[in-house]
């Protein structure tokens, strides 16, 4: 899967307030997470988007009404590798496997990218979380019935960039 992302506002900000001690949107979502009673706080969640995100202001309001949908569908945990000092760049260390989607004509569109965000589900009385970071994929994927769509370790990297 080629693609190419960028780091969403929200994500940018999370960062630059971390570098700067300041506390975060994301440390307030993983501290909601844990009174909740999430078991896994800071956990990362990817998402399957149906429409190429456009820019950095990208946040879960936008993404409504483009998340991939279809029955066998649901956000994966990614698992991140320790970034590398020397590059700045985190991977994905395992597989991440959606499906496989048992409707008809698999997901209802073809997936056209990815968003990094902080809940596994979106639903009323639930905060909606952050985007963290968005992929857009070089060539949109379409499913079949009982096909499922996996991502290889390494296949989606995040590089902060130092000049």
């Amino acid at each position: 899967m080629a693609a190419n992302g960028f780091i969403a506002m929200q994500g940018a900000v999370s960062a630059l307030d971390h570098l700067t001690g300041r506390s975060t949107a994301l440390e307030a979502e993983w501290l909601a997470k844990s009174q909740a009673g999430d078991p896994l706080p800071k956990a990362t969640y990817l998402m399957l988007l149906t429409q190429v995100v456009a820019d950095a202001q990208t946040d879960m309001t936008t993404l409504t009404g483009i998340e991939a949908a279809g029955t066998g569908y649901a956000r994966q945990p990614v698992p991140w590798l320790a970034s590398a000092t020397a590059t700045r760049t985190a991977s994905t260390s395992d597989l991440v496997q959606f499906g496989p989607f048992s409707d008809a004509t698999g997901l209802a569109a073809p997936v056209t990218g990815a968003a990094l965000v902080t809940r596994m589900t979106s639903s009323a009385g639930q905060p909606a979380g952050l985007v963290l970071m968005t992929w857009n994929l070089d060539t949109p994927i379409s499913t079949s019935q009982n096909q499922a769509l996996q991502l290889a370790p390494g296949s989606l990297q995040m590089t902060l960039a130092v000049s």
